[in-house]
Parts: structure tokens; C-alpha cells; sequence
């Protein structure tokens, strides 16, 4: 490819067959912009996709904890309170 644009600098007159190719080139070369700019595109639709997957995650890690911690303190108190009405009835039954 370097060698043929290297003769068509140097032509005063530059064959239809040349001219062809030049528009091809061009052509293919406007595509391979638009393709690379697509896969960016994509690109930066995917790295937000990940980060918001990655707040997302954290946040529902938070939020579990949070339930796993309210649960605990739930079942604390329950057993307590079964405790105290073991203690009560086994009180009532002396």
C-alpha cells in the first residue's frame, strides 16, 4: 500500500484505476473509523456497566450486613424473651 501511494505522489496525471483505488482506500478507511468508534462506544457502555455493578454489589453488601445485624438483635431478644417465659412458667409450676 505505501509503495502505490508513494507512485501516486509522484503521477501529474493519475489513472481512473488509481482514482478507484484511492476512493476504496478512503471508503475503508472511513469505515474502520466508524467501527473503531462503535467498539469505544461499547467500550465505555461496558466500563459503566461494571462500575455501576460494582456499586451495586457494595451497596447490597452493606445492606446485608445491616439485615444480618438487625436479625441477630431480633433473635437475641426473641430467646430472651422465651427465656424470661421458661423462667415465669417453671416459677408458676413450684
Amino acid at each position: 500500500m505505501k509503495e502505490r501511494i508513494e507512485r501516486l505522489k509522484k503521477l501529474t496525471y493519475i489513472p481512473q484505476k488509481e482514482i478507484a483505488w484511492l476512493i476504496e482506500q478512503a471508503e475503508l478507511s472511513v469505515k474502520q473509523q466508524e467501527i473503531l468508534e462503535e467498539n469505544k462506544r461499547q467500550q465505555d457502555v461496558t466500563v459503566h456497566q461494571f462500575r455501576q455493578a460494582q456499586k451495586d454489589i457494595q451497596q447490597l453488601s452493606g445492606d446485608r450486613k445491616r439485615y444480618k445485624q438487625a436479625l441477630e438483635k431480633i433473635i437475641t431478644n426473641l430467646n430472651f424473651a422465651i427465656s424470661v417465659a421458661q423462667n415465669e412458667l417453671e416459677g408458676d409450676a413450684k
